[in-house]
């Protein structure tokens, strides 16, 4: 830090301060330099508590002169407020000085016994601080490890000299150049550590399996773990080679014949990295079956709720040989004669996978819209389309979506055997008061005739008009078909469904067309219709002009339009 930087600065930050701090607790802090302060701020806005993020709050100190924020800065640091260490720091223009990672020690060894001002005096010997933090618990116990970032990089290489496997109190520090933990993850590291499973009876002893793996190399600790009616051992090495020898020759070998299973050998992993492995391999493994069977692989929609998947396998096998069938199921839980009965109840879709792509598409032609056989009095025929994994069905659906921009109105928006509807934009379930307006009307929809036109009519001519929507003298074309919403999937796309329906009735009514109500007004009230919970009622009110004109009143209401 430059010398002429040091003498403009008077404001001091502290960025951690304990929770609930009161401004006369921080100014009993400070007291000894109490006519040295301009004015002194705990920041109010970091204390309400997020608890997906956790915030304390911060203070800001300004004092009169550079020489007293100094004085005040080196004698206070470190030091406990309710139990905690105070992180006192220079309040910076810049946040890169702060966030400098050349210069910032990672320490680690540090003696529970320790006083975080004894550590920040030991290493303020070697050059000014920006920040020091030496981790607790929340009863104010050191961890064992801290940070200390210096103003620059001759003044880190020269505590890491210095003190890196130096004796501190009882313990031996080690002083290291910071790292980000995408860096630590990328630098190799050696594993000197081996876990191992499928132990047999005779070598249950921790001795007895030091003996067999010492032929490996130096073992410098061992121990076994019961786990139920197993065990599983961890032994470490001096090196990583000897664990890596061990793995190779004993890794999926037999010690006896009379042994049930062969040991299990691998190098020992944190959870982290084993879960990440895990994942992987189950990721890689899903993408290699999908790849395998990309073509073969059919969802089916609609099926009958007493359709078991020994019939649904009996009946698509008559087109071609059948890999295998699974229908979704969830368990109903119900009440009866006073006890709970739980039944297992299909969610009315399933999968179906071919040997060959061929029978699978022939089955997409026999069955597609069609009623399976023996289930004639379904309510629904099935409808059939080829399984795609979520991202490619989300990739396909906006590609269509995109084609579909330039199609117009009276055309179909799509003829594709998928039954899956095309996705439009859905206002959030976190703000349902807001609603845009569809692009395209689903297929079966023709293109709705005109309304009349309110303009420079009176309120007697405008309920004329109401009344004749109400003795169902609109097209059918106008309104939403019931069969077709229950049809849908999820509560959210049978909303959509009727949230176009929705916004052109209200876009079109006279009382939106008389206060010349704009879009955003218009989506706001569909949206605040869509908000309700029951899809029934939402129909009842797409379908009940009488009801869209309370609704439209409500809404304008509590917009504050009058």
């Amino acid at each position: 830090m430059n010398s002429s930087d040091s003498q403009n600065k008077v404001i001091l930050f502290i960025s951690e301060l304990p929770e609930n701090t009161k401004q006369s607790e921080l100014e009993i802090f400070f007291h000894e330099f109490k006519n040295d302060i301009h004015m002194m701020q705990i920041d109010t806005n970091q204390k309400i508590y997020d608890i997906f993020n956790a915030r304390k709050p911060k203070a800001t100190i300004i004092f009169k002169t550079h020489e007293k924020a100094a004085e005040a800065r080196s004698k206070l640091n470190m030091k406990r407020l309710k139990g905690k260490a105070l992180n006192i720091m220079w309040h910076e223009r810049d946040n890169s000085v702060r966030y400098n990672n050349k210069a910032n020690l990672f320490v680690k060894g540090i003696s529970r016994d320790a006083q975080p001002r004894e550590i920040y005096e030991l290493f303020e010997k070697y050059g000014e601080i920006i920040s020091c933090k030496i981790c607790e618990n929340d009863d104010g116990d050191l961890l064992g490890y801290g940070y200390i970032n210096y103003y620059n990089l001759e003044s880190a290489e020269k505590a890491i000299a210095n003190l890196n496997k130096t004796k501190f109190l009882d313990s031996v520090l080690e002083v290291e150049h910071f790292q980000k933990k995408n860096e630590r993850l990328q630098a190799p590291q050696e594993n000197s550590c081996i876990y191992i499973k499928n132990i047999p009876k005779a070598y249950l002893k921790i001795e007895d399996l030091k003996k067999l793996f010492s032929k490996y190399g130096t073992i410098t600790f061992g121990k076994m773990f019961p786990d139920k009616d197993r065990f599983y051992a961890i032994i470490m090495f001096s090196n990583a080679e000897s664990a890596n020898k061990a793995k190779e020759e004993m890794n999926d070998k037999k010690l006896d014949e009379k042994d049930e299973l062969p040991l299990y050998v691998d190098l020992l992993q944190k959870k982290s990295e084993r879960k990440r492995m895990l994942i992987t391999k189950i990721v890689d493994n899903n993408n290699r079956i999908n790849q395998e069977t990309k073509n073969c692989n059919l969802y089916v929609k609609n099926l009958p709720k007493d359709l078991t998947e020994e019939k649904m396998k009996e009946i698509f096998s008559k087109v071609g040989e059948v890999k295998s069938v699974k229908i979704d199921k969830y368990i109903l839980q119900t009440k009866e004669n006073g006890k709970y009965v739980d039944y297992i109840e299909s969610k009315g879709f399933g999968f179906v996978c071919y040997n060959d792509e061929k029978d699978a598409q022939k089955a997409m032609q026999q069955f597609h819209e069609q009623w399976l056989p023996g289930f004639e009095k379904a309510p629904r025929p099935v409808l059939i389309s080829k399984f795609m994994p979520k991202n490619e069905r989300r990739q396909f659906l906006s590609k269509i979506q995109a084609q579909q921009m330039n199609f117009p109105m009276n055309i179909p928006s799509f003829q594709y055997p998928m039954m899956i509807p095309i996705h439009r934009q859905y206002p959030n379930k976190a703000h349902k008061t807001n609603y845009r307006k569809p692009q395209q009307r689903p297929p079966q929809q023709m293109q709705p005739q005109p309304m009349p036109n309110p303009e420079n009519q009176s309120s007697e001519s405008s309920q004329n008009i109401i009344s004749n929507q109400n003795n169902n003298s609109s097209n059918k074309d106008d309104e939403p078909n019931y069969e077709y919403m229950k049809s849908l999937e999820g509560i959210d796309q049978q909303k959509d469904y009727l949230g176009e329906f929705l916004f052109k009735k209200i876009e079109q009514h006279p009382i939106a067309q008389s206060k010349n109500l704009d879009v955003d007004i218009i989506s706001r009230i569909t949206g605040m219709i869509l908000g309700i919970n029951n899809i029934d009622e939402i129909y009842g009110i797409t379908t009940n002009n009488e009801n869209i004109t309370s609704r439209i009143k409500e809404a304008l209401q509590l917009l504050g339009d009058n």
